[in-house]
C-alpha cells in the first residue's frame, strides 16, 4: 500500500487489498479492544489519509482480537469529563470519528466477531453495511444505561433509524445483547456467516456492493425495505405523530417500573430517541450529545462506573501464578475436562442450586443427599430450571438432556471417591457439618479434596476443627437462589491454604459469578452486616412501627425489598438462628427484640409456610399480618420512614466499616461489590463505603453519634470514620 499509515496505538493494522482497505483492530495490551484517547487520534490521523486515496474501493473495519470485535469505550475516559461541557465535547469528538464510515464516498463495512458492544456497535452501525459471525461469543449491543449514561457515538440516533424505534429501545433502554441470528431478523446485521469465512465474505460483499451508499432516513423514524424487510405494521405504527407517542408512553411506563425513577439514564435515552427521530440526523447527534454530557457528570453514573471497575479488577485471581497454577493442575483443570465431578453434599434449595449452576457451565456433579425424597426433589428442581430455559427457547433439547445428566445422584458417601473438590450445603448445625466432614474423609481416598462449606453464619474455624487437613477447608457462601444471585463469598482461616482458595475461587468464576475473598468471623461480611440491619428493623417493629412502613422506607431509600419482607423470604427460622448466632458473638451491641422467640414459637416461618410477617395467598404475598402485632407490648404508631431508614441504613454502614477496621474484609472495593451484589444494595449509590464517601465520612460520624446517643452502643462510631 502506498499510503503513509501508522497506529501510534498499535491498535491499527492496514492493509490493502484489490482496492479495499481492511482496518484490523488488535490492541494487544489488554485481553479486549476498548476505544482509548490514543485510538481515536489514531483514526482521526488515516481515516483522511485512507479516504483521500484516489484508488480506494471500500473500507472494512475487523479485529483479530479473539473473541472481540470492541467492547466499547475505555471506562476510564468518563473521569476525565469534568463537566457536562466536557461531557458533551466527547460525544461530539466520537460523532466526528464514526463519521467518517458514515459519510465515506465508499461502501464501508464492518465484519463483527465476538463482543461488539457500546462504541463498538456505534461505529459499526455508522458503517453502510454489516457482517457478524455465527459464532457464540459474537454479542451486539448498547450497555451504556447500565453506566449510567447513553450510548453518546450515535446509537440513540442510528439505531432507531436502522431497525426500528421499539425494536431499538428494547436494546437501548434495557442493554440488553443479541446474537448474530437476531441481530440478522432485527435488521442490524446484512449476514450472518461461519467465523473463518467473515473476512472473505466481507472483501465479497464490499465488491458486490461497490458504488452502492446506503442512507439511513433523516427523520420521524421510519424503517425503509433497506435491509430487505418492509414491515408494514411497524411503518404504520412509527411513521405517525400518533404510533410515536404510543411507543414513547409505553416505554416511560416500563423504564419508571423497573426503575422507580432512581436512574436518570433510560429516561433520558428515551428522550434522545422520540426527540432525535423528529429531527434531521444531525441535530438528532447534537442532542444526544447534549444528554449524553448531562448524564456523565451524575452521582449515579459515577456509582455505576465505581461499580464496572471493581467488579472488573475482582475478577481477577488473587493469588500468585504459582499457586494458581498448582492450584489448577491439582484440581480445576480435571474438572474442566470432565475427568472429575464435584461433590455437593444436600440436595435442597442450595445444593441443587448449586448443582445446577454447575452444570451449566459444563461441570460434572455428585449430588448427595440421606433421604431418596430430597435427592427427587433436588433432581427435579436442576430438571426444571433447563427445561425452563429450553421451553424459552435459549437452549436446544440435546443441551437440556446433556447438562440435567451433569447431575448424578448419589445416597452414598462412596459416590465421591473420584471428587477432589466438595461443597458442603447441609442444614446450618456444626455438628451435622462435622459428621459430614468425617464421612467425606472416610470416603475419598486421596486426603488432599478440598472441603468448601456452603454457610452463612458458623464460623469456618470452628467447621475446620476436626478435620484432618484443616489447610484444605474454606468457606464457599452462595446466596439463594444460586442461579440467580451473582455474589460468592470465600470466607478464609488462618489456616486455609493458598491453593485451596485459588481452586474455589477459579471454580466460582466458572460458574460466573462476582467473588469477593474475606476473613473468617460470625457471619463473615455479608450475614453480619445484613443482621444488624434485620435486628435493627425488628427493635423498630417492637418499638410500635408497622411492619408496612418499615419496608416502605427501605424500598424508598433503594431495596430491592424491605428487611422484614426479606426475613420472610429467608425464612424466619433461619433469620432467628442467624441473628442469635451473631447475637452471641456481638452481644455489647447486636440488639434482638424478645419478641422474636414467641413469633418462632407460634411455628411462622415466613413464605415457605404461608405464615410469617405477611399473609400470603396462592404462593403471593399479600398485606401484613396484623395478628402478629400480639407479639409485642407496644401499640402500632406511625414512624418518620426517613427515621427508619436512617436507623436501618447507619447501623448498616457503621457494621461493614467495623468489617474493614477488623479486617474481615480486605478492601472498601470488597465491600460494596459485597453489599451490591449480595445484599441488594442500591447499585446508583454504589455500595456502602462509595455512598458514605458521597455523604461524607464527617458527616455520617456525627449522624452515627446522634443515633448512638439515642439508640445505644450499636451506632457508636466505628475507628473507620476517623481515618
Amino acid at each position: 500500500m502506498t499510503l503513509n499509515l501508522k497506529s501510534k496505538s498499535n491498535v491499527f493494522h492496514f492493509s490493502m487489498q484489490d482496492g479495499i482497505c481492511i482496518i484490523d483492530m488488535n490492541d494487544e495490551s489488554k485481553a479486549v479492544n476498548s476505544f482509548t484517547v490514543s485510538m481515536l487520534e489514531d483514526m482521526d490521523e488515516n481515516l483522511p489519509k485512507i479516504l483521500a486515496y484516489e484508488k480506494l474501493e471500500g473500507i472494512i473495519i475487523t479485529s483479530s482480537k479473539k473473541n472481540c470485535f470492541a467492547a466499547g469505550a475505555d471506562i476510564s475516559i468518563f473521569s476525565t469529563f469534568t463537566s457536562k461541557e466536557a461531557g458533551e465535547e466527547g460525544s461530539k469528538e466520537l460523532h466526528r470519528i464514526v463519521g467518517y464510515f458514515a459519510n465515506a464516498p465508499v461502501p464501508t463495512i464492518a465484519a463483527i466477531h465476538g463482543t461488539c458492544l457500546g462504541g463498538g456497535l456505534e461505529l459499526s452501525i455508522a458503517c453502510h453495511y454489516r457482517i457478524c459471525s455465527s459464532h457464540p461469543s459474537t454479542q451486539l449491543g448498547l450497555p451504556e444505561v447500565q453506566l449510567g449514561i447513553l450510548p453518546g457515538g450515535g446509537g440513540t440516533q442510528r439505531l432507531p433509524r436502522l431497525i426500528g424505534i421499539a425494536p431499538a429501545l428494547d436494546l437501548i433502554l434495557t442493554g440488553k445483547k443479541v446474537d448474530g441470528k437476531k441481530a440478522l431478523k432485527l435488521g442490524l446485521v446484512d449476514d450472518v456467516v461461519p467465523e473463518n469465512q467473515l473476512l472473505t465474505k466481507a472483501i465479497a460483499f464490499c465488491k458486490q456492493v461497490k458504488g452502492k451508499k446506503r442512507m439511513l432516513p433523516s427523520s420521524l423514524g421510519i424503517v425503509s425495505s433497506m435491509q430487505g424487510h418492509f414491515d408494514m405494521q411497524k411503518i404504520a405504527l412509527e411513521g405517525n405523530p400518533l404510533g410515536r407517542y404510543l411507543i414513547s408512553k409505553q416505554s416511560r411506563g416500563m423504564v419508571m417500573k423497573s426503575t422507580k425513577g432512581r436512574y436518570p439514564a433510560p429516561l433520558k435515552a428515551l428522550q434522545s430517541v422520540m426527540n432525535g427521530v423528529e429531527m434531521s440526523l444531525e441535530k438528532g447527534l447534537e442532542l444526544e450529545a447534549k444528554l449524553f454530557g448531562e448524564l456523565v457528570v451524575t452521582e449515579e453514573s459515577r456509582s455505576l462506573v465505581h461499580i464496572f471497575n471493581i467488579m472488573t479488577a475482582a475478577k481477577k485471581n488473587p493469588y500468585p501464578k504459582n499457586v494458581q497454577e498448582n492450584a489448577q493442575n491439582k484440581y480445576v483443570n480435571f474438572l474442566e475436562m470432565g475427568d472429575s465431578s464435584v461433590g455437593v453434599l444436600g440436595a435442597g434449595l442450595m445444593g441443587s442450586g448449586i448443582a445446577t449452576v454447575l452444570a451449566e457451565k459444563n461441570i460434572r456433579s455428585v449430588m448427595i443427599d440421606k433421604e431418596s425424597m430430597g435427592l427427587q426433589r433436588g433432581l427435579k428442581s436442576v430438571s426444571s430450571y433447563f427445561e425452563d430455559r429450553f421451553k424459552k427457547k435459549r437452549i436446544k433439547w440435546f443441551e437440556r438432556d446433556s447438562k440435567i445428566y451433569r447431575v448424578s445422584p448419589a445416597m452414598d458417601f462412596s459416590a465421591l471417591k473420584t471428587s477432589s473438590l466438595i461443597i458442603e450445603a447441609v442444614f446450618e448445625d456444626l455438628k451435622i457439618k462435622h459428621d459430614v466432614l468425617k464421612k467425606c474423609e472416610s470416603m475419598i481416598p486421596h486426603s488432599d479434596f478440598i472441603f468448601a462449606t456452603n454457610t452463612s453464619s458458623l464460623p469456618i474455624s470452628k467447621i475446620a476443627e476436626p478435620a484432618k487437613k484443616p489447610e484444605n477447608v474454606v468457606g464457599m457462601h452462595f446466596f439463594s437462589p444460586v442461579p440467580k444471585m451473582p455474589l460468592v463469598e470465600i470466607i478464609t482461616t488462618e489456616k486455609t491454604s493458598p491453593e485451596a482458595v485459588s481452586a474455589v475461587f477459579d471454580l466460582a468464576t466458572i460458574m460466573g459469578k462476582q467473588i469477593i475473598v474475606v476473613n473468617d468471623g460470625p457471619g463473615f461480611y455479608t450475614t453480619r452486616i445484613l443482621a444488624f440491619q434485620i435486628a435493627e428493623a425488628l427493635n423498630i417493629l417492637a418499638e410500635g412501627a408497622y411492619i408496612e412502613h418499615v419496608d416502605s422506607a427501605m424500598e424508598k431509600f433503594g431495596m430491592p425489598v424491605g428487611p422484614i419482607t426479606l426475613l420472610d423470604e429467608v425464612g424466619i427460622d433461619v433469620g432467628e438462628h442467624i441473628i442469635k448466632v451473631l447475637n452471641s458473638a456481638f452481644a455489647d451491641r447486636l440488639k434482638v427484640p424478645k419478641e422474636i422467640d414467641s413469633i418462632s414459637h407460634e411455628g411462622r416461618k415466613g413464605r415457605k409456610n404461608n405464615k410469617g410477617f405477611y399473609i400470603y395467598s396462592n404462593g403471593k404475598k399479600d398485606k401484613p399480618d396484623s395478628s402478629i402485632y400480639k407479639n409485642f407490648s407496644q401499640e402500632r404508631k406511625n414512624f418518620d420512614l426517613k427515621e427508619i431508614a436512617d436507623r436501618c441504613m447507619y447501623v448498616f454502614l457503621n457494621e461493614a466499616a467495623r468489617c474493614l477496621d477488623e479486617k474481615i474484609i480486605k478492601s472498601e472495593d470488597d465491600g460494596d461489590l459485597g453489599a451490591i451484589f449480595g445484599l441488594g444494595f442500591p447499585p446508583f449509590l454504589g455500595g456502602p463505603f462509595h455512598y458514605a464517601k458521597v455523604l461524607g465520612k464527617k458527616n455520617v460520624k456525627e449522624k452515627l453519634t446522634q443515633l448512638s446517643a439515642k439508640h445505644g452502643k450499636r451506632f457508636e462510631p466505628a475507628a473507620y470514620w476517623d481515618r
